[in-house]
């Protein structure tokens, strides 16, 4: 397979290197050839293995005789739109073209291409520890483009689930819904941080928790995709107060040092205020 990753981001560097050990050839095309000839070395670190990868920032040279196609370049949608235009009229009918790192429906991508049938979205959940990649099926992807892409996923050793365009990725879904009722808890005096926490990691073993979770992504983060989400869907995704209320106190998580825990060289040293306990009675009430 040849490969052609448009992008010199953390995803493209791990997709690339998924190709190399597959070997498959890859070329990595950008706009600057300093970062591309860094993202090759960066690759290669990360892959092993030198393996075929070349570095470009000539557009035709990194798509010509592609069969898969990744556009990482994080564009806004008019200029992603120009480029893959540009891509499709230089690659076969049958190429690929996958879109990540973009948080724009696929399905408004895609409406740019002659052919719209072969694109699809790619989001790789966390390119430094997982291989779980959900793959975004636009309203114009054929059967044959989604299937061809599951395959070729696999191919790398990686995990696809498949799911279609709708607001917001999958698992980041799932992530803020698991945060946001975890915060609420917190507002609420339900248990303490640790407490909830410790109820996804030991209980159901996750690594860490939706507190714990929301201080690593940053809690400005985390506001700005759920005030997102909430214009699309509603007051399911509503941010809670106490998230408001720590991002304009600049308690924003591992980065500031203070956020539902306190931080201490990117590890949790211990829970940060509010940490609630749970009320008990000092004795039993006197018998009548």
């Amino acid at each position: 397979m040849d490969v052609a990753v448009l992008g010199t981001s953390t995803t493209g560097h791990a997709l690339a290197a998924w190709c190399l050990r597959s070997d498959a050839a890859v070329r990595l095309y950008g706009d600057d050839a300093n970062a591309v000839m860094d993202s090759v070395d960066a690759v290669q670190r990360r892959a092993g293995r030198e393996g075929a990868i070349d570095g470009t920032t000539g557009l035709e040279a990194a798509v010509g005789g592609a069969d898969v196609v990744f556009d990482l370049t994080g564009r806004e949608i008019d200029a992603r739109r120009d480029l893959l235009a540009e891509v499709e009229a230089l690659v076969a009918a049958e190429t690929l073209l996958v879109v990540g790192d973009t948080s724009d429906r696929i399905t408004a991508v895609a409406a740019g291409l002659r052919r719209p049938g072969r694109a699809l979205g790619i989001h790789v959940v966390d390119p430094a520890e997982s291989r779980l990649v959900e793959l975004v099926v636009a309203e114009q992807t054929t059967a044959d483009t989604r299937d061809r892409t599951v395959s070729f996923v696999e191919s790398l050793d990686a995990t696809p689930i498949v799911v279609r365009d709708t607001p917001g990725f999958a698992t980041t879904r799932l992530d803020l819904a698991a945060i946001t009722e975890a915060v609420r808890m917190v507002e609420e005096g339900v248990a303490s941080v640790t407490a909830i926490d410790r109820a996804l990691e030991l209980g159901r073993d996750h690594p860490i928790g939706p507190l714990g979770l929301a201080d690593r992504l940053g809690l400005d983060t985390v506001l700005s995709a759920l005030e997102l989400l909430a214009l699309d869907l509603g007051g399911r995704f509503d941010p809670p107060a106490l998230l408001f209320e720590k991002v304009e106190a600049g308690d924003l998580g591992r980065q500031t040092g203070t956020g539902f825990y306190e931080w201490e060289q990117g590890e949790r040293v211990g829970p940060a205020q509010p940490n609630p306990t749970v009320e008990t009675r000092s004795a039993e009430p006197d018998e009548r």
